[in-house]
């Protein structure tokens, strides 16, 4: 029956915090620190073995972050926690990883791979108590490449080990898209010989691994040959696998005692392999061909099929499994032991051990195209049959082929002890085939009739009913529940799933892609408050409406810093969202930024949105070689060898040469200044300077515009941002001009001041606009202006003053009417921003006065 909510037994519970630490994150609570760089975050865990805490990494995009720790004892009252800012936050790129050695109680959350290389991404050599959770792997390479690797330290050869590597955990991750041979998952041990013991893979989503390789390209691979003979107590469970095909072998179990339970194995060509070692056990696995059709090899010859376990090795047991839809036979029936090619007598590890001593039990079959198979010879190379098989309450239904199918006519006869299974074929479809015992079972082995299933349009999967037949227990299996973690009585029904009216006592299910991964939570486990906005691309000059996604579990507000020309909507909400962003159009050149601060819970996000200026069509003045027509004079330069910080270097089109002063910055020896001549009047619009500034530098300036380098506008005093020497940061003005005079004032750290390169923007005006200018005869204020302009006369005698555009159009004209006055105003409000120019005009239309003057509407 189907559960709203699925538990999980106290003894997990008590299992995942005995070995793992679950209270990590609550210890690690009393230190944490953010940090911006990985270097940074290395440095401080290193020096925190016998402290703990928590280190976290600010959101962000690091490229080929290289987090190595070696030897980083921390224990289980100050475990370390190493996470990025927000689940997936921080993203990793190129040939970033994470490498620890003889390391231990530590915990890695939250980070997303997104990589490129041949390296691992993971490794952990002789570690314990290490967990990695909550992470995306994705790797993108061009030659083999084991993901995930776990083993031991590769100069600790002898027993007992120095740092033997055990109880590591790799929960709620997502592993996907991968293309060439390498795991996913890979768990060795020490010295070739002991895997690593007691290790959890669980909650985890393993998807789209293929195409299908010759061999070793597992999604999960525990043990291998030569260590089969250990014992890794390695568990398995909860985990989701979609579309890994790889490699024949899903997950491949190379060694004794390990446990795959309640995974869910969904459209993957290929099997569960017990491919060797002993003891080993499958239990409350589901596995679905999910509708995918036989597929096709890159060889264009081998047939690919949705499988489900494959078995070889001694004492196994497979219990509890559910397979529906699956196409496979042979190597890849949904349950299939075939001959081994050598028996538990031979020392030749990598062959194919026969099944002996395997119990089969409590298995459900639907509507697969085949059933359990017996017997497969590969060509005649296994020769060795299988021993004390018993194959017994398994619940077979189906329509296809047989139910039980002997293989190249190895019956295997006594060897299999066959007991109270219900077999029921359908439309056609044979309950055994290809043996001796083709005629039927007896009832004590198998008995033909209905189960009445019913399906379970929720969990996705035929149940049992009140009517399904109820059989004896009389095998040697000793299970005490079903699939589902229901009460398994004596007798039961056979199959799976024992029928109760209680869907309460649900405790397993399924699994689907919410019940895995970086944010799926168990019941009665405490979900963390999450928080997380999209980022918005740059908006353009003319504004427009863009959405930022809000990830929420919390009640959330938002506020702006910028509401003279950005609105959102909607201000609040509830858990998962979205916010509309709305920005005017920018009028001006420069970009302009703001943020919006989302608090929900303890958590703020802070998202930046930058929109882009108008896009300047004035041309660059200094735009020929070595700054042509720009020329540059210099009170000070740094040119004693080994320097050559000429003056010059600021027009060569160079941001790798420069200029720099004597820094000095005294009374008697003042800071160096540097004359720019643009070589004619300009309108300047705005002025780039480009640096050698770092995220830690940044450099003082003062600068001053005047049309006959005599007579000096006051100082404007700049600061530059902290940035690297090729880029420019633009200072907008709406000055008229020849002369730019720009004086240092040194940077934060010391009294040198530099400029690599220097841009100048702006019109040049006609020589015969102001040739006749008399700069002292006529003060303009305001200037800019934007509705009143005052004028302030020395001679008392001009009548008339003109307004022209700076194409020469006429476009205000006014008279003194009081000329015994030596002030009047003239009206400029119905003018449009721009430059233009002023000429006042005496009695006898001679002209007096010309002058520059700046609309601001």
């Amino acid at each position: 029956m189907t559960s709203s909510t699925a538990t999980k037994p106290f003894s997990f519970y008590f299992y995942k915090a005995f070995l793992f630490f679950s209270c990590f994150i609550g210890l690690c609570a009393k230190g944490q620190n953010v940090y911006t760089t990985v270097s940074a975050l290395q440095t401080a865990v290193n020096t925190a073995a016998s402290t703990g805490g928590t280190f976290i990494l600010k959101d962000g995009t690091y490229s080929n972050a290289s987090f190595t720790f070696i030897s980083i004892k921390a224990s289980s009252n100050l475990p370390i926690l190493i996470k990025s800012e927000t689940i997936g936050g921080v993203i990793l790129t190129n040939d970033s990883k994470f490498s620890l050695s003889k390391c231990t109680f530590i915990t890695v959350q939250g980070f997303n791979f997104n990589c490129s290389g041949s390296n691992s991404l993971v490794k952990l050599s002789g570690c314990n108590n290490i967990r990695f959770t909550r992470n995306i792997f994705k790797l993108t390479t061009t030659v083999p490449v084991k993901w995930f690797y776990i083993g031991g330290v590769y100069n600790d050869l002898v027993y007992p080990y120095l740092d033997p590597s055990h109880h590591n955990r790799i929960d709620h991750n997502i592993f996907q898209d991968k293309t060439l041979p390498g795991h996913y998952i890979t768990v060795d041990g020490n010295n070739s010989v002991d895997q690593s013991q007691y290790d959890l893979i669980d909650h985890n989503y393993f998807k789209n691994n293929s195409p299908r390789a010759v061999n070793e390209q597992e999604s999960i691979r525990v043990g291998w040959s030569d260590m089969s003979k250990s014992s890794g107590y390695t568990t398995i469970e909860y985990n989701l696998f979609e579309n890994c095909d790889g490699d024949p072998e899903v997950v491949s179990i190379k060694s004794c005692d390990n446990i795959v339970r309640h995974n869910t194995f969904n459209g993957s060509y290929g099997t569960l392999s017990f491919r060797h070692g002993n003891r080993n056990r499958a239990e409350g696995n589901y596995f679905f061909g999910n509708n995918r059709p036989i597929g096709l090899a890159p060889d264009g010859t081998t047939n690919l099929y949705t499988g489900g376990i494959r078995v070889y090795g001694t004492d196994h047991v497979i219990i509890n499994n559910y397979f529906e839809g699956l196409n496979g036979t042979r190597w890849d029936a949904p349950i299939t032991l075939t001959q081994g090619d050598v028996d538990q007598t031979s020392t030749s590890l990598s062959s194919h051990f026969r099944p002996e001593r395997i119990i089969i039990a409590y298995n459900t079959l639907v509507n697969n195209d085949y059933g359990i198979e017996l017997g497969f010879t590969n060509n005649g190379a296994y020769t060795k049959g299988m021993l004390n098989i018993t194959i017994a309450n398994n619940l077979i239904t189906g329509s296809k082929n047989s139910l039980v199918k002997i293989v190249d006519g190895k019956d295997p006869g006594s060897n299999v002890t066959w007991s109270n299974n219900l077999m029921y074929p359908t439309a056609g479809a044979a309950m055994v085939s290809g043996g001796t015992m083709t005629t039927s079972f007896s009832p004590a082995q198998a008995l033909n009739e209905n189960p009445n299933l019913v399906f379970d349009s929720a969990q996705g999967t035929w149940r049992t009913a009140a009517t399904t037949p109820v059989y004896n227990n009389t095998n040697a299996v000793v299970t005490t529940e079903d699939i589902d973690g229901q009460t398994r009585p004596t007798p039961s029904n056979p199959g799976a799933d024992h029928y109760s009216a209680d869907v309460m006592s649900v405790r397993y299910q399924p699994m689907t892609s919410a019940t895995v991964g970086p944010n799926a939570y168990e019941a009665n486990e405490p979900v963390p408050e999450s928080l997380v906005l999209t980022p918005i691309p740059s908006f353009g000059a003319s504004g427009g409406s863009q959405v930022t996604t809000v990830t929420s579990n919390v009640n959330w507000t938002a506020t702006i810093d910028k509401p003279s020309w950005m609105s959102i909507n909607p201000i609040s909400g509830t858990n998962d969202g979205s916010i509309t962003v709305v920005v005017t159009a920018n009028s001006t050149f420069a970009t302009r930024t703001g943020t919006i601060t989302v608090v929900g819970g303890s958590l703020t996000r802070i998202l930046t949105i930058t929109q882009a200026g108008l896009v300047s069509t004035t041309p660059i003045i200094n735009a020929g070689a070595a700054g042509y027509p720009v020329t540059v004079t210099a009170t000070q330069e740094q040119i004693t060898a080994p320097n050559s910080n000429y003056a010059s270097n600021t027009l060569d089109k160079n941001t790798s040469s420069k200029w720099s002063d004597l820094g000095i910055g005294s009374t008697t020896n003042p800071y160096g200044v540097l004359t720019y001549d643009l070589s004619g009047v300009y309108s300047l619009e705005s002025i780039k300077i480009a640096t050698t500034g770092s995220s830690s530098k940044w450099y003082f300036y003062g600068i001053q515009f005047s049309l006959d380098g005599i007579n000096y506008s006051p100082m404007i005093n700049l600061t530059s941002a902290a940035a690297g020497p090729s880029t420019f940061q633009t200072y907008l003005f709406s000055d008229v001009a020849r002369y730019v005079k720009i004086t240092g004032a040194g940077n934060n750290s010391s009294a040198f001041t530099t400029i690599s390169e220097i841009e100048f923007y702006g019109n040049a005006i006609p020589l015969s606009v102001v040739k006749n200018e008399q700069l002292n005869s006529l003060i303009v204020y305001p200037n800019p202006a934007s509705t009143v302009l005052n004028l302030q006369l020395a001679n008392k005698n001009y009548k008339k003053v003109y307004v022209f555009s700076m194409d020469g159009k006429l476009v205000l004209n006014a008279e003194n009417d009081n000329l015994k006055s030596n002030h009047f105003t003239i009206d400029v409000s119905a003018l449009k921003q721009g430059n233009y120019v002023l000429k006042l005009i005496d009695e006898s239309g001679k002209i007096f006065n010309s002058k520059i003057i700046t609309i601001a509407n």
